[in-house]
């Protein structure tokens, strides 16, 4: 039996702008029978305002769906760019990989 994990992972990478909406369009697709997802935008060192409108999106429909998010975060500029947006309350934000999979082991696990 070829069982899905737990927490699902997706990671994005570099510059994430206009050029590459599709990709990020077609990676912040919610996955069915989804119980949690880690979003791992640590190695992200630009992102633009379509980013940030997928990123949204998909949250949105991952609360829809009772699904956790965890978002991580590490660069300074990229993290500047979601605070000034006003969306640092709307995620879940980690510095830390390990405590972003904990946060949501613990909402799978409840």
């Amino acid at each position: 039996m070829n069982e899905r994990p737990a927490i699902e992972t997706i990671r994005l990478t570099g510059e994430l702008e206009v050029g590459r909406k599709q990709e990020i369009r077609d990676a912040f697709a919610l996955r069915d029978g989804a119980r949690a997802v880690l979003v791992d935008l640590s190695e992200v060192t630009y992102a633009d305002s379509t980013a940030l409108t997928e990123l949204l999106r998909f949250c949105m429909t991952a609360q829809r769906e009772a699904v956790p998010i965890a978002v991580v975060i590490r660069t300074r500029q990229f993290a500047r760019l979601v605070q000034y947006a006003g969306l640092a309350s709307v995620f879940k934000i980690f510095e830390d990989p390990g405590e972003a999979f904990a946060y949501l082991s613990d909402c799978v696990n409840a």
